[in-house]
């Protein structure tokens, strides 16, 4: 006899693990209850703003090492996703990883988007944006081109800054980033 459907092979086997299934399932949301905002530390790196225009914030993390490399890496981060994913905790930490290779560290924060931003462009996030902060780190740098590590929708911005700018960018990291709009295939087609 075939079986149409596995969870009824055993029905007090599937019913018992249901029960605890679902004790589970209780106990994490009396756990999460539990925990507090201020429980909860993310960015373990020590960092200081050092520019700041409308909603933007940029970050220079503290170096670990006595002389860091010349060429600083500036983090472009999403414009929804929050930054502190990659400082989470200091064995959870992409900045702090840099920072024990010697790298100079500066990140973007996007913040929070007001009423106001609904009017902003690409432009003002690529030539704007990314534009005044890429030349912030320039100049506390004598100028020179930087490194630029760029993640998610941060990579496709840092992309498009790249191309109009590619004298003031040594090297572009990119993560996670979406390129090709254009594909007829996508996850809806699994």
């Amino acid at each position: 006899m075939v079986i149409p459907f596995p969870l009824l092979r055993n029905p007090h086997e599937t019913a018992r693990e249901l029960i605890d299934f679902n004790q589970k399932v209780l106990k994490g949301i009396e756990n999460l209850g539990r925990i507090r905002e201020q429980d909860i530390q993310v960015g373990a790196s020590s960092k200081e703003e050092i520019y700041r225009e409308d909603n933007l914030v940029l970050y220079r993390f503290t170096p670990m090492v006595e002389q860091p490399f010349r060429v600083p890496i500036l983090i472009v981060y999403a414009l929804v996703n929050r930054p502190y994913m990659v400082d989470l905790q200091e064995d959870r930490s992409l900045v702090r990883n840099l920072l024990k290779l010697g790298m100079d560290v500066y990140l973007i924060d996007w913040g929070y988007p007001g009423r106001g931003d609904r009017w902003l462009t690409l432009d003002d996030y690529i030539n704007g944006y990314i534009e005044n902060c890429v030349d912030v780190v320039r100049e506390r740098h004598g100028g020179d081109p930087i490194n630029v590590l760029s993640i998610c929708q941060g990579g496709t911005l840092s992309l498009c800054y790249t191309a109009l700018h590619p004298d003031k960018v040594k090297n572009l990291i990119t993560m996670v980033t979406p390129v090709d709009f254009h594909v007829n295939e996508g996850l809806s087609n699994l």
